[in-house]
């Protein structure tokens, strides 16, 4: 058998593999990954060209766990350069539907008809740094600030492949440039295409500690917010996820809820006229 081997080797019919080439450890720096991400995206030129895009098509609203609900409607997401309006209907008297926007400046949401808002509402409203880095929807916005990293200059932290829903995923870690934050942000790239497929946002609010004068302290409550990217097509040069899945879950307390939105976008266009009151919910 060690003759056999060594025949082989002088005869160079052996490949032995680099331990480097194509290992899951291989670390990228975070720019290795976005550079890789964009030319996913289209050429520069391509990228330079859209300024702004509209993209609508069907919504679905599923209630998974702590309810029951089972909507259809019509969804629409508008931006142009940093702003961003994310709006999805329901003809139902109880809940129309989520309607969520940036104006470059400030993240506003809608309100229902109760006078209240819903929870992925609520989640816009506390923790609105995703709208103000322009992270709310992916690559469907022109505000996806890895377009621009000169500009946003945000803390990124490459962490390696992680196995999400059964696939390998590269996984980069976002923090905001200035401020803090207690919401844990994470960007998941494809490794054969180096499409973003999707986006964690999670965070907790501690237990409070019982006290003489409260006999029941709060319960930890764990939120977690993910974004879904499928079905890439190419639209003016450029390839574009027509599939969006938003999941809100929220556990811990006395109850556990997940709602999940389906987007499937059958129109997107680039640089249409646009009223910049578009991007204000009043």
């Amino acid at each position: 058998m060690k003759k056999l081997v060594f025949v082989l080797l002088v005869l160079g019919l052996v490949v032995v593999p680099s331990p480097s080439a194509g290992s899951a450890d291989e670390k990228l720096k975070p720019e290795e990954l976005v550079a890789k991400h964009l030319d996913a995206i289209g050429n520069a030129g391509a990228r330079a060209k859209a300024a702004a895009r509209v993209a609508s098509g069907s919504a679905q609203f599923t209630v998974r766990v702590g309810g029951v609900a089972n909507l259809s409607g019509k969804a629409m997401f508008v931006s142009s350069g940093a702003k961003f309006r994310f709006g999805i209907m329901f003809q139902t008297p109880d809940y129309i539907g989520e309607d969520l926007a940036f104006d470059g400046n400030k993240a506003t949401s809608g309100i229902q008809p109760q006078g209240r808002r819903s929870p992925v509402s609520m989640f816009a409203v506390q923790q609105n740094m995703p709208f103000k880095e322009g992270l709310v929807g992916g690559v469907i916005s022109t505000a996806w600030p890895l377009l621009k990293l000169a500009d946003t200059q945000p803390k990124l932290e490459y962490r390696g492949l992680k196995k999400i829903d059964g696939r390998q995923l590269h996984e980069l870690g976002y923090r905001p440039r200035k401020g803090s934050t207690d919401l844990k942000t994470f960007l998941y790239f494809d490794p054969e295409t180096f499409r973003h497929v999707r986006t964690k946002y999670q965070y907790e609010i501690a237990a409070m500690i019982a006290s003489p004068d409260r006999s029941n302290a709060n319960q930890e409550m764990f939120f977690a917010v993910t974004e879904d990217f499928d079905d890439f097509r190419s639209v003016d040069g450029l390839t574009l996820p027509h599939k969006y899945k938003l999941q809100y879950s929220a556990e811990g307390g006395r109850a556990t809820t997940i709602q999940e939105w389906a987007v499937a976008f059958d129109r997107v266009a680039h640089n249409p006229k646009l009223d910049e009151a578009l991007f204000t919910i009043k």
